[in-house]
């Protein structure tokens, strides 16, 4: 009989396939067993199946009711944040929190919650309740820098600050290399906010060096992959296969989905933002799906991976991978015509975009290099990729990444609208109102209204959108001007 701690140890460890093996045997000889439901929801979220996984945990809370765990109520707000159901994530989030008479992981996830809900003060609330039951608690730490509610200017403050310090200085046996990492950057943060830049960039320094440290290639080792993009997106593939056209205007009667790419930190979300101010406009956030089921559905298909695999496609297989995509789209906002996918390394994609769904929007956000390298560089990304921690490394990135776009303008002119960041925060109205006549819909001032808004914001922008459209988020490296030079050489730019 196989065990469910097996099973569970197995997906800890990452051995998902196996996991769920072990799940579904469970399942076959006892369809109720509460903990191989949960497992195989987890699983579930791991292959980006919202729905299946919320469905799962459902059922797990109804045939638990007794007992309530929380854990199983915690997987069930996590699941409703994917598929945008919020107010329903935070009574899941209240009632594991009821259930248990608050704990450090309860606290933990009403905080970040609300944070991302915009709702400072109730997350400040559970902030401090993490910090009652565990005082040096890191995550509440980074939590309290996140939300603005540390400054170096008050002095009892500032000591907090200083005890943190020595946790990260004197327990480096106890912290996670996860931990100091998370501790970097907050303090990064703290002394950038206090005009101490010297101690800024050297934390900012320490925190990507640990991040780095982490991962086994280099943006050098990426060159092969994008070469492969090129060759296998040029004039003679689109001329080989014509897109579907009706299919695409039979998909034009029900969904359009609107991809905003670039690269990370160049304004993806203010304008992702922007547009769901408008009421035909919804938003899945950064979706995995490309990268995800479109890519392994590539694989099935033509027994060859992405991006070599996609130039095999016939059209039948591109309209069973353009309707995989537009169904996992429409179960986050059911009713909506337009939503938006905001990955931003989909610029990668917008070739297969073009086989598979010619009639989505396609909108490219791009900002000044030095600006979004340095806005990149500052800030923690859980995704372990070098181009996100090395000066050198997101300069070699920028390259690739710029070559890409110039052969999409070459092969796919008109299929793409480029806006610039600076002249969105310049002229709002302007350039949001282009916008939307690309995706053949009218200007409507909501579009403009951010300031104080509660809408989730899941991204490393949740807290500056609150405040509304920033004019001055140009030139924040020249701060840092002198730290800079390994930067500006890979760039080719001068300071």
């Amino acid at each position: 009989m196989v065990n469910i701690t097996s099973a569970h140890q197995c997906f800890k460890q990452g051995d998902i396939a196996q996991a769920e093996q072990m799940y579904r045997q469970i399942l076959s000889e006892n369809k109720n067993n509460v903990e191989a439901l949960w497992g195989m929801g987890r699983v579930a979220l791991t292959f980006n199946s919202y729905q299946r996984a919320y469905e799962l945990f459902k059922r797990c809370i109804s045939l638990n009711s007794t007992l309530k765990q929380p854990k199983y109520l915690l997987s069930m707000s996590e699941a409703c944040l994917y598929l945008m159901r919020f107010e329903e994530a935070e009574q899941a989030l209240l009632a594991a929190n009821k259930v248990n008479g608050g704990s450090v992981a309860t606290f933990t996830a009403l905080a970040i919650f609300y944070c991302e809900m915009g709702d400072f003060i109730q997350a400040g609330t559970f902030i401090k309740n993490i910090l009652k039951i565990v005082p040096a608690n890191v995550q509440a730490f980074c939590l309290l820098v996140r939300c603005k509610k540390l400054t170096l200017a008050n002095n009892s403050e500032r000591e907090f600050v200083d005890d943190m310090f020595n946790k990260l200085t004197l327990s480096t046996s106890v912290l996670t290399k996860r931990e100091k990492i998370l501790l970097h950057f907050s303090f990064a943060e703290l002394f950038h906010e206090n005009n101490e830049f010297e101690k800024a960039f050297s934390h900012f320094t320490l925190a990507n060096a640990l991040q780095r440290s982490l991962i086994n290639f280099s943006v050098v080792d990426m060159k092969d992959y994008f070469d492969g993009l090129l060759s296998s997106f040029t004039h003679s593939t689109f001329q080989q296969l014509e897109p579907d056209l009706e299919l695409a205007e039979t998909h034009k009667q029900k969904l359009i989905p609107i991809f905003i790419v670039g690269q990370p930190r160049s304004g993806s979300t203010l304008l992702e933002q922007m547009l769901i101010g408008h009421s035909a406009i919804d938003s899945g956030g950064e979706l995995p799906f490309m990268a995800g089921d479109i890519a392994k559905g590539i694989y099935q298909l033509t027994g060859k991976h992405f991006p070599e695999g996609a130039s095999l496609l016939d059209n039948k297989q591109c309209r069973i991978l353009g309707e995989h995509y537009l169904k996992n789209l429409q179960t986050l906002a059911p009713s909506s015509k337009y939503i938006i996918d905001k990955m931003p390394a989909n610029y990668q994609s917008i070739g297969l975009i073009k086989l598979i769904l010619p009639q989505a929007k396609i909108i490219h956000i791009k900002r000044d290099p030095i600006d979004v390298s340095w806005s990149i560089f500052n800030n923690h990304f859980e995704s372990l990729e070098p181009y996100f921690c090395s000066l050198i490394e997101i300069g070699q990135y920028h390259h690739l990444y710029q070559k890409i776009m110039d052969n999409w303008q070459a092969v796919l002119p008109n299929f793409v609208h480029h806006i610039s960041y600076e002249k969105l925060v310049e002229t709002p109205e302007v350039e949001i109102t282009k916008v939307l006549a690309f995706c053949k819909l009218e200007f409507q001032s909501n579009c403009l209204s951010m300031a104080g808004s509660k809408r989730y914001i899941r991204t490393l922008s949740d807290i500056q959108l609150r405040e509304g459209i920033q004019k001055n988020n140009e030139k924040k490296w020249l701060s840092y001007n002198k730290y800079l030079q390994p930067l500006f050489d890979a760039l080719n730019v001068t300071s």
